[in-house]
């Protein structure tokens, strides 16, 4: 049989083939990832209809509250950890370059840049990707390894609503929380800062000062960057628990690929977020 190899051309058109391919791989696998992502949203979405059935309602606010302790309840130490910690590093940095009356008149105003705007979020959400999300996509990830989510389907149960709707729901009410604790404990942590500075330096003033800086639109924004992030970081957290088939390797993968991931998303919506509300 003679040997017929590439002509010339056949292996240049081939080679060609295999570079736009090697190209345009990640481009189709974020692609495929974002839609399937937007998918899940959608899912979850469409399990809502099942909370007017009281039976299920009664389930999904077993599950919900269950969800919501793990998630945000249970954050609150190392998030009130991290909050005195700033608040203290906050002032010490400040004192360092501001007389202690100028830092007490512009209190208001740095906290509201600084704390409220911009680390409250950023830090809030790191802690509950880290501490938070890295379990749900282990959990889901182990299920997914002993055909748990078969079972469930066999038996007429759905799993969308046992597990993805519950995160759904309790990440953004959990970040939204954890925004408002943390700022809480910076406060109080700067506060005692301030006065052991100067002892004369009013609580209730102070407070009024931070008060005064909050408007309608600084509420909205941090609503969209609780529920925006809270969503993304939940779905992304079943995502890649749910890529899991057949090792106990990939579950270690998927941890890693998902707080990657979860890290970059919730940076760029911060980012964009405080880009169009602040900029001007």
């Amino acid at each position: 049989m003679e040997n017929q190899s590439p002509r010339p051309e056949q292996r240049q058109t081939w080679s060609v083939r295999g570079m736009l391919s090697g190209t345009l791989y990640p481009f189709w696998a974020l692609f495929n990832a974002v839609s399937e992502i937007i998918g899940l949203i959608s899912v979850a979405l469409g399990a809502s209809r099942l909370l007017f059935n009281r039976k299920r309602f009664q389930i999904f606010c077993a599950l919900f509250f269950r969800q919501l302790y793990n998630t945000g309840i249970k954050a609150l130490y190392p998030n009130g950890a991290v909050a005195i910690l700033i608040g203290a590093l906050l002032m010490a940095r400040l004192f360092q370059y501001l007389p202690v009356q100028v830092v007490e008149n512009q209190f208001g105003y740095l906290f509201m840049v600084i704390v409220f705007r911009e680390l409250g979020p950023l830090i809030s959400g790191v802690i509950l990707i880290a501490r938070s999300a890295t379990a749900v996509t282990s959990e889901i990830g182990y299920l997914r390894l002993r055909r748990e989510f078969q079972v469930l389907n066999g038996l007429g149960i759905s799993p969308v609503f046992l597990f993805l709707f519950p995160v759904f729901v309790s990440f953004p009410v959990s970040l939204l929380l954890m925004f408002i604790y943390f700022d809480i404990v910076v406060f109080l942590s700067a506060y005692f800062m301030i006065w052991l500075a100067d002892p004369n330096a009013q609580f209730v003033l102070m407070l009024i000062s931070i008060l005064d800086q909050i408007t309608m639109n600084e509420i909205a924004v941090n609503l969209l960057k609780a529920l925006m992030g809270g969503v993304l970081i939940g779905v992304i957290s079943i995502y890649f628990g749910a890529k899991v088939e057949s090792s106990f390797g990939e579950v270690s993968a998927a941890i890693s690929n998902s707080t990657t991931t979860q890290l970059l998303v919730f940076f760029v919506i911060n980012v964009l977020l405080s880009l169009l509300a602040y900029t001007q």
